[in-house]
């Protein structure tokens, strides 16, 4: 769905289709992504922050390592199932009216995001490891999960039933949650970084 737009602030929607998919082999090519000057959080984060001061909270992990395969099929599950435990609809943009829901029986792009970002951290996921982006996508503006796993970044898409590296989709890249604080966004630096440049911001 298309959406709008307005000032420095993304207000986003979301899509119903989904996107062919990328074969696993495409695990190997992902990259870390790149942070880049701080920039204004979308509106509709803030508020949504306020709505879930919980989910906002930076939060570490107490639970075992995960290994990378470990890791990877919990992505892909959450990703599949909460694909398929929201039915798409099209939600108003306006500013006031527009709010970011986790677990919906139905929602956007927004709401599939955060609800799946909601149950990796009930799971024992760092929010570190787990941040919400702004990209454009041929629809118009659109907001995804990025997790970070062993050897990078990878995207959790309800335009997609498939876990893709964050390097490997045809988006354009705008902003993310840093790693530091998941209050505050960055932009993206589009060069990205090895896997291996970062080890101790990854689950191992």
């Amino acid at each position: 769905m298309k959406t709008l737009v307005a000032l420095s602030f993304f207000v986003l929607g979301s899509a119903s289709a989904f996107a062919a998919p990328v074969e696993q082999e495409n695990r190997s090519s992902a990259t870390i992504i790149g942070e880049a000057r701080n920039v204004l959080a979308p509106i509709q984060f803030v508020k949504f922050c306020m709505n879930y001061p919980s989910e906002c909270e930076a939060r570490t992990s107490e639970e075992p390592t995960l290994s990378r395969d470990d890791a990877f099929a919990a992505l892909e599950e959450v990703n599949t199932r909460v694909n398929r435990s929201i039915a798409p609809t099209v939600k108003s943009n306006a500013p006031l009216a527009a709010r970011w829901t986790i677990g919906p029986a139905a929602g956007d792009c927004n709401d599939y995001a955060v609800t799946k970002r909601h149950e990796l951290l009930a799971k024992g996921w760092r929010s570190s490891d787990l941040r919400l982006a702004v990209v454009f996508a041929p629809e118009g503006g659109h907001l995804i999960l990025v997790a970070r796993v062993k050897d990078g970044d990878y995207v959790l898409d309800n335009l997609s039933e498939v876990v893709r590296p964050w390097n490997e989709t045809s988006y354009a890249w705008v902003s993310i949650e840093s790693t530091v604080n998941p209050k505050f966004w960055v932009a993206v630096d589009g060069k990205g970084q090895t896997g291996s440049a970062q080890k101790s911001a990854s689950l191992d």
